[in-house]
């Protein structure tokens, strides 16, 4: 199959890379001038499937709120509400009840899970070196943060994640170099959860699916898509600003495949048998006027 892939984070480079392993021609498109140059650009890098959780959780809105009060509140509310987003929060308060919350949490931990596996297994497979460590400390600074922690870390258990609830003293032998002056009550060590650097990985697996035939179209802007038996995408291609141009790629990075050529200046049409939307917050407005709502806000 022809198959576009919209957005080159680490959500389209993974996407393009399985697509192309399994013999698919495989076509990226990307507004910036690189793989992970947005949201997948500078993130922490955690792969943590035993503490992931949905932002909708108990006693998570009265905590916005809080939260909201703060000079370095990293929440904010537009003034103007309009109803899409008294309509989103709606939503989002009540998946905020107990039973949503855990429903939503055991779907995030298999997804974490498998990706996970699937990590450890390309990394291992196709040797991939690039910044990880492993181990994953959660603080916990009072008796209040354990209490709240506590409902998380009985799912924990329900799930077979392993865990180490550990005191103050423990937190500082296994991360020597916390503040010592830091409030700190106590702490939960996930010994199989890791971190890495995010960008470093999506560059080598973009490479990786060169190889394997991925056609890479750079500062190419989607401008819509038209839906059928074999959809359209509607592309343009967007110079760089001078001051751009440059992008810097691991040395480790370099690879065969097909050339990454700029395309047309004007717009232009392409059909495939299918499109994959790996857009981030920019697949909500590509979606919208097909009748597709995703409840995503910004």
């Amino acid at each position: 199959m022809r198959i576009a892939v919209i957005g080159a984070g680490i959500v389209g480079v993974t996407t393009a890379y399985e697509l192309a392993a399994a013999g698919h021609e495989v076509t990226v498109f990307e507004r910036r001038g690189s793989v992970a140059a947005e949201t997948s650009f500078a993130n922490a890098g955690v792969v943590a499937p035993g503490y992931v959780t949905p932002w909708a959780a108990p006693g998570m809105p009265w905590k916005v709120l809080r939260m909201m009060l703060s000079r370095h509140a990293p929440v904010r509310v537009r003034a103007s509400l309009d109803p899409a987003l008294l309509g989103w929060m709606w939503r989002w308060w009540r998946a905020c009840r107990t039973e949503a919350w855990q429903a939503n949490r055991t779907r995030m931990q298999r997804l974490a899970v498998f990706s996970r596996h699937r990590l450890h297994e390309l990394t291992k497979a196709l040797q991939l070196e690039y910044e990880r460590e492993s181990g994953y400390l959660v603080l916990l600074r009072s008796e209040s943060d354990l209490a709240a922690a506590r409902p998380g870390l009985k799912l924990l258990t329900e799930l077979g994640n392993r865990f180490h609830l550990v005191d103050a003293a423990r937190c500082r032998e296994l991360e020597p170099a916390l503040n010592p002056d830091t409030p700190l009550h106590a702490g939960v060590h996930l010994p199989d959860d890791e971190v890495g650097n995010c960008r470093q990985f999506a560059h080598l697996l973009r490479h990786e699916a060169q190889k394997l035939g991925a056609r890479w179209c750079f500062h190419t802007q989607v401008q819509r898509l038209v839906p059928g038996t074999q959809p359209q995408v509607v592309h343009r291609y967007m110079p760089p600003a001078e001051s751009t141009q440059l992008v810097i790629e691991p040395a480790s990075s370099k690879s065969d495949g097909p050339a990454t050529e700029p395309a047309p200046l004007e717009a232009v049409s392409e059909s495939f048998d299918a499109v994959v939307v790996c857009a981030a917050m920019g697949s909500a407005e590509l979606l919208r006027p097909l009748g597709l709502r995703l409840p995503l806000r910004a």
